[in-house]
């Protein structure tokens, strides 16, 4: 099936439920990820959603709806413990040696870790996955929606990024004012499992970093709601 992830399926001979993923997706972090998206609409969504989710490669990672990007989170704090991972990335400036060591460590994929060091993160900060050269999605922190940095759906990569130039081996870099934004801007460059797929982290340099409880919500408290909304 293109395009297929992963799903969550009721046994109705058996009941219960099944869980299922791509055979094809060759990247142990991918699989996890997904098997943590699907658990997390059994525990959230399933007696909203009786018969059932069947999930694309947009809606594990990147979803719009709500249902998805709460399946997102849950599979994020699942495989990601929010206070871990600060402890691994501390205030070291973002590579791909630091992004490859949190995909390692929690055996994910580098998108799901770069969309977690997002979240993480007090710096003003977005990830922006194209395709073929052009913006499918993004994602920005609370710090670059204060800022009203947005990168539109369709949107060509700018010529002079690492993501446009096709160059893995560049990894990262720093951009002057005007090729990103109107501010110097670190990039961090993700080449995935398919070429004509990028992600690029994106950190704006000189928007200073966000005060102390910056959080628009607390953060111990979320793996609480998931728990309670399954009962």
């Amino acid at each position: 099936m293109p395009g297929f992830e992963g799903a969550l399926g009721p046994l109705r001979k058996r009941g219960g439920w099944a869980i299922l993923y791509n055979p094809a997706v060759h990247s142990p972090g991918r699989i996890n990820y997904t098997l943590g998206h699907e658990f997390g609409h059994y525990l959230c969504h399933r007696q909203q959603s009786p018969g059932g989710f069947q999930c694309g490669e947009s809606d594990v990672l990147g979803g719009t709806r709500d249902q998805e990007r709460e399946a997102d989170r849950f599979a994020s704090y699942l495989l990601m413990p929010l206070d871990d991972f600060r402890a691994q990335v501390g205030s070291q400036k973002m590579d791909l040696a630091l992004l490859r060591h949190c995909a390692d460590r929690y055996d994910v994929s580098l998108t799901a870790a770069a969309l977690k060091w997002l979240e993480s993160a007090s710096r003003c900060a977005a990830v922006v996955v194209a395709t073929n050269g052009f913006v499918q999605w993004f994602r920005r922190n609370a710090a670059a929606e204060r800022a009203r940095i947005f990168f539109p759906p369709g949107m060509e990569l700018p010529a002079g990024s690492v993501a446009a130039g096709g160059d893995a081996t560049v990894g990262s870099i720093d951009h002057a004012p005007g090729v990103w934004w109107s501010r110097p801007t670190h990039e961090v460059a993700i080449f995935a499992d398919h070429y004509e797929m990028t992600i690029s982290l994106l950190v704006f340099e000189d928007f200073g970093m966000m005060p102390e409880g910056w959080e628009d919500e607390p953060t111990e408290d979320a793996f609480d709601r998931f728990t309670a909304a399954s009962r």
